[in-house]
């Protein structure tokens, strides 16, 4: 018989994915691959964000202005017959700054076929960034909060993942170290631990409750997402988990 390979699926990072999609990238407006939200810039840190509730506009968490494949070629269409300034525009407003040779693909569905990384978006994004929210470190500036637990109890949190390296069983991967010394060299293996197995014990006598059933919500999120097999109903868990998380961060963080 004749056996064909399709191409049914692409992932990598951000900055790769943004190159071979030809989108601005994550520090552009339209950042998202899969919605059109507007991000808002923020001067004192020099980035763009992209909250649900902003000056200027809302966006419902449940119902987002999602990309479509046909959406897509428009934007490519609309940006090849202008040039100059006005091409300069219209990439800011679609987020598209060329046409992907995977167009040509027709196993290929924009953004479908371009899935979230796990190991890029949860382990070594949201998971340090939160970090950096309990060391008080996430914004330039000072910040005074509930959630910024002070250094001797990351001392204590440090202590004690050292000390039980050694009780920890082999199936569990690479032994815990202190993250408040070494959480800049931590690898994904590092941080998959840190959320699904030590942060949650280890942040509970500390962490005020609001904050922790907060961080819960994305541990059991997490969680799901790491399962071989995922049934109907718990993708329908993960996306519920996923948008509390987002609107416990936007309210209280």
């Amino acid at each position: 018989f004749t056996l064909h390979a399709h191409i049914m699926s692409l992932s990598g990072d951000i900055p790769a994915l943004a190159k071979v999609m030809c989108t601005t990238g994550h520090n552009s407006y339209k950042a998202c691959r899969f919605c059109t939200i507007n991000g808002v810039y923020c001067q004192e840190n020099r980035h763009v964000y992209f909250p649900h509730k902003s000056a200027n506009r809302r966006y419902d968490p449940e119902n987002l202005p999602l990309r479509t494949h046909e959406g897509y070629i428009q934007d490519v269409m609309a940006i090849e017959h202008v040039n100059g300034t006005l091409y300069r525009q219209e990439v800011q407003k679609r987020g598209v700054k060329g046409r992907s040779i995977l167009l040509e693909l027709k196993s290929i569905e924009f953004p479908a076929s371009f899935p979230i990384d796990i190991m890029h978006g949860l382990f070594e994004n949201i998971a340090p960034a939160m970090l950096r929210h309990w060391f008080g470190t996430f914004f330039k500036k000072d910040f005074a909060s509930e959630c910024v637990l002070s250094k001797s109890i990351w001392n204590e949190i440090g202590t004690i993942m050292e000390k039980n390296q050694k009780n920890m069983p082999l199936d569990f991967g690479r032994p815990p170290i202190d993250i408040q010394k070494h959480f800049a060299g931590f690898k994904a293996e590092d941080w998959t631990n840190w959320v699904i197995l030590y942060s949650l014990p280890l942040l509970q006598n500390y962490l005020p409750e609001r904050y922790l059933n907060g961080w819960a919500k994305f541990v059991h999120a997490v969680k799901l997402c790491l399962k071989k097999n995922i049934s109907i109903s718990e993708l329908t868990e993960i996306d519920r988990l996923f948008r509390e998380f987002v609107t416990h961060y936007e309210r209280y963080i």
